[in-house]
């Protein structure tokens, strides 16, 4: 990133489109100056002489042409998002309205703004840390009630605190191994050998508390990928529309109606779940649903569950028992449809299945969905309430970091406790320091850094 951070900067902050208001942001040293020149207030203060945070009616024109009626609020540094002087302009909400504001600004000296500077500012001046700037990002894009509680939380600082502990009890431990090297009559490290094991210890077992959120973490914030699949006309998109609550798919009675894979987001009991609708799998010679039926098999590898759709007012086909051998009994689940037209309560081929995880529906009347629901929502989550309000990991970049921090402390604890020389034990802990500071953005590689803030959308 070559980003300058000295001059001012400008974007339109809300999503493009109709609106009833808009905010175009404004951050660096003249940005006070700019808007004020632009801004004529209704009352009798002027946007220099208003106390920081205070909203302010009036217009802003331009060469005596009014632009658009407004308020503005000044947000005096280091009081800001950005720590930097901030001004946001808050005008109407249509699309050339905010066009012609940021336009106006930008004529009087502002930069327009890169897509996520105004947080890499926030990062330069130490407001948030590389956590807290995903939370960020996760705050703007997430699906679901639950991953929105975690984003909240990781923008107060959870995780950031548990690195912290974390890195406190290693600096501590360095410290001593450092005064051992430069003072080596002291002997510091023998005489305080059972704290530093002790503060290696409770490092060690906090990492691990942090890497077995994980998995949940990454669910809870990226959503779980759901592939619906089965052979042609078994009621997939149906299960689609129901889970949508929606017709969103198209549903007829002939077979290889959707020949392409179709991709839905909802929210299951606060989890995202991007439902993906299949085309059906089956042998065929027709080139077009052959295609589908290739993709069909790429989202069975891409996603993190499988629904294997079964007719179970119908014998088992070939395609069926194909289905069966294809997916992965530990991420699937079989869904045995069309309950609205079995005899039995189980068809009587469930006996060839073994005992794979099964739910028996009826798509097309809703009969089973909420026990197929809650299915879905225990196998995500293990059966278990997730705790959101605590410190969790919830990328593969904070996993690996912490992994690698993990590794590190554990050569330290088996360093100090074998004996090895002051030298080896301080480059193990070293390795552990550099690691945490990955995760919080301290010790993070710039082109790693790029690859974060270009998922961030301009005016934020």
């Amino acid at each position: 990133m070559n980003w300058k951070t000295d001059d001012t900067i400008a974007a339109i902050a809300t999503p493009a489109g109709v609106g009833g208001i808009g905010v175009i942001r404004v951050s660096g040293p003249e940005a006070p100056a700019m808007v004020d020149r632009l801004f004529k207030p209704g009352g009798a203060k002027r946007l220099a002489d208003a106390p920081s945070h205070l909203m302010l009616h009036g217009w802003l024109e331009k060469e005596g042409r009014t632009i658009d009626e407004v308020m503005v609020v000044h947000m005096k540094a280091p009081h800001s998002y950005t720590c930097e002087e901030v001004v946001e302009v808050h005008c109407h909400g249509g699309v050339m309205a905010m066009r012609s504001v940021l336009q106006l600004i930008c004529d009087a000296g502002a930069r327009p703004a890169e897509a996520g500077e105004f947080t890499f500012r926030a990062f330069l001046n130490g407001r948030l840390d590389l956590t807290q700037v995903e939370a960020v990002a996760d705050l703007v894009r997430t699906d679901s009630r639950l991953g929105l509680q975690v984003s909240v939380n990781q923008l107060r600082g959870r995780l950031h605190d548990a690195i912290q502990e974390a890195r406190d009890d290693l600096t501590q431990v360095a410290a001593l191994v450092a005064a051992s090297i430069d003072f080596p009559e002291e002997d510091v490290v023998f005489t305080q050998r059972g704290d530093c094991l002790a503060r290696l210890a409770a490092t060690r077992d906090r990492l691990a508390a942090l890497l077995a959120t994980a998995e949940q973490g990454r669910i809870l914030r990226d959503g779980l990928v759901v592939a619906i699949v089965g052979k042609p006309n078994v009621g997939k998109s149906s299960l689609l529309n129901t889970l949508l609550k929606e017709e969103r798919a198209i549903v007829t009675e002939i077979p290889g109606t959707t020949r392409d894979t179709l991709e839905e987001t909802v929210d299951l009991g606060g989890l995202a779940l991007r439902l993906i609708d299949t085309a059906g799998i089956r042998d065929t010679v027709d080139p077009i649903e052959r295609e589908g039926v290739s993709r069909s098999r790429k989202a069975i590898g891409l996603a993190d569950l499988t629904l294997l759709l079964l007719d179970g007012s119908e014998p088992l086909t070939g395609d069926d028992i194909r289905l069966l051998e294809l997916v992965d009994p530990a991420k699937s689940v079989l869904v045995i449809n069309k309950r609205d037209l079995m005899s039995r309560c189980e068809p009587e081929w469930v006996h060839r299945i073994g005992g794979q995880e099964r739910v028996i529906i009826s798509a097309l009347t809703g009969l089973g969905i909420t026990d197929l629901e809650e299915w879905i929502v225990g196998w995500a989550l293990h059966g278990e309430r997730p705790v959101v309000e605590a410190a969790m990991i919830t990328n593969l970049r904070q996993q690996h970091a912490a992994q690698r921090a993990l590794e590190a402390v554990l050569d330290a604890i088996a360093a100090l406790e074998n004996g090895a020389g002051e030298e080896l034990l301080a480059v193990d802990l070293a390795r552990a320091l550099e690691a945490l500071g990955d995760i919080v953005g301290e010790t993070t590689a710039e082109d790693l850094l790029s690859r974060i803030f270009a998922e961030f959308c301009i005016g934020k």
